[in-house]
């Protein structure tokens, strides 16, 4: 199983390309729907796994988010915003690790209820309500050790601002795809 906290450590680097038809044709043939795909992972990984499907948080923070996210999310450099990152499981084993950078006026306690997600994924809270859009998705990859990781991340327009949202999608998913 990829190593969470090695990839934590390589996002910060990760070199990443805009979704384009040579992009998208780089990618896997066995990940490549699930990479592109418009609609919610969540509501994917609880389908392929009848409903055994959890998050684990990681980690939830306010933090300074890399340059390159705060670039993205038109963010000074030392602005700060609430982090989270989560594995997504099913059948209790990491099929995803996903690193979600949430601008702070989106984050307050009582607004919107991104503050305390806990083990709602933040998925299920963007897709319900209907007032996001996604844009300029990028995918990168990433070797971990010995394995290839590829990954989308993804801003998506919610409520007047942006939320960015990065999903490695770990070697342990191919087994249930």
């Amino acid at each position: 199983m990829t190593d969470c906290s090695a990839l934590s450590e390589l996002i910060r680097n990760a070199k990443w390309q805009d979704d384009t038809p040579l992009s998208q044709y780089f990618l896997p043939n066995d990940l490549r729907g699930w990479l592109c795909t418009k609609g919610s992972l969540t509501a994917a990984l609880r389908q392929i796994s009848n409903n055994s499907f959890e998050v684990e948080v990681v980690s939830q923070t306010k933090r300074t988010p890399f340059n390159g996210e705060a670039k993205l999310l038109n963010l000074k450099v030392t602005s700060v915003a609430a982090v989270r990152e989560v594995k997504l499981k099913i059948y209790d084993e990491p099929v995803i690790f996903a690193r979600s950078v949430i601008p702070m006026k989106l984050a307050l306690p009582g607004r919107f209820g991104l503050n305390n997600l806990g083990k709602t994924p933040l998925g299920h809270l963007l897709f319900k309500d209907g007032k996001m859009r996604a844009s300029r998705r990028e995918f990168a990859t990433l070797i971990v050790g010995a394995e290839k990781v590829h990954a989308r991340r993804t801003p998506y327009e919610y409520r007047d601002s942006s939320i960015l949202v990065s999903e490695f999608f770990l070697p342990s998913l191919k087994k249930y795809i």
